[in-house]
């Protein structure tokens, strides 16, 4: 009986395919005027479960951040209060809140594109925040990380900053 593959194991071109439907979020998220961040939620097979977009700015909500929505919107329609044995895949490597949140949701695997950027606060990202949780987190990243980077910023080139009243 051959071997059942799951995301550990597979390819390169699954973590990619699971990426570029993140990146399609994103895309999104910037045409509404929103941060360009997409996180989507998949099988440990690679078979999508839920897509979701950054809507920081539409929402008026600081912590409408793509996974955090995600990882709301996995409980409410999964009816599920962990993540255990799921993947989400990213655009880019989570900021901390994020990261945070899905350890604490259980999330077995992240793949993420681009790396996180130095100039967030605070200044740890996902693999940061793996490392030191004791929920052991699989981190698989960056794939695409050039690609993501760069569409990341030209969707803020095109994207106003918000400015504070």
């Amino acid at each position: 009986m051959p071997e059942k593959r799951t995301l550990h194991s597979m390819e390169t071109a699954a973590h990619e395919r699971l990426v570029r439907v993140a990146m399609a979020q994103a895309e999104i998220a910037a045409s509404r005027g929103d941060a360009p961040f997409g996180a989507v939620l998949a099988t440990s097979e690679g078979a999508v479960l839920l897509e979701e977009a950054n809507a920081q700015t539409t929402t008026g909500d600081p912590t409408a951040h793509a996974e955090i929505r995600l990882i709301r919107r996995a409980a409410a329609e999964l009816g599920r209060p962990t993540l255990e044995g799921l993947v989400v895949a990213s655009n880019a490597e989570s900021c901390s809140m994020c990261a945070s949140a899905l350890v604490k949701a259980r999330v077995a695997v992240v793949v993420f594109g681009a790396p996180h950027e130095p100039h967030m606060d605070p200044p740890i990202g996902l693999v940061e925040i793996a490392a030191r949780s004791s929920h052991r987190v699989a981190v698989i990243g960056p794939v695409l990380g050039s690609e993501c980077a760069a569409a990341i910023g030209r969707a803020r080139d095109r994207t106003p900053t918000p400015r504070p009243d």
